[in-house]
């Protein structure tokens, strides 16, 4: 039981970084902001997901699974983010600011 609470915790958490992960996206207005928010955030839930997993199903074999998708997942997020970057700044094109939201009919005088 104790068990299970944690292990709703540990998903919950999960959510919420994901979410911010998502919000950073759709926010932040630079590239560097957004590759961060992505990367860190995302890590972060992958890692709280994983722990609320080995606490549900404690198993030696999925405790090295699970190490070993959490060290890929480590090692390639930011590997993923500097080429996105790099790509970015290769192409010397900055991405733009998100647009801003359209006025409602009502808004709008003819």
């Amino acid at each position: 039981m104790i068990l299970s609470f944690l292990s709703a915790i540990l998903l919950v958490g999960a959510g919420f970084f994901a979410l911010v992960a998502g919000l950073g996206l759709v926010r932040f207005r630079d590239l560097p902001s957004r590759m961060h928010a992505a990367t860190k955030a995302s890590g972060a839930a992958f890692a709280l997901v994983l722990a609320a997993l080995l606490l549900r199903v404690p198993e030696w074999e999925v405790f090295v699974k699970a190490v070993i998708s959490l060290g890929f997942a480590f090692l390639t997020l930011p590997v993923a983010a500097h080429l996105l970057g790099r790509g970015a700044l290769m192409a010397e094109r900055k991405v733009e600011a998100p647009p801003e939201p359209s006025r409602s009919p009502s808004d709008v005088t003819e």
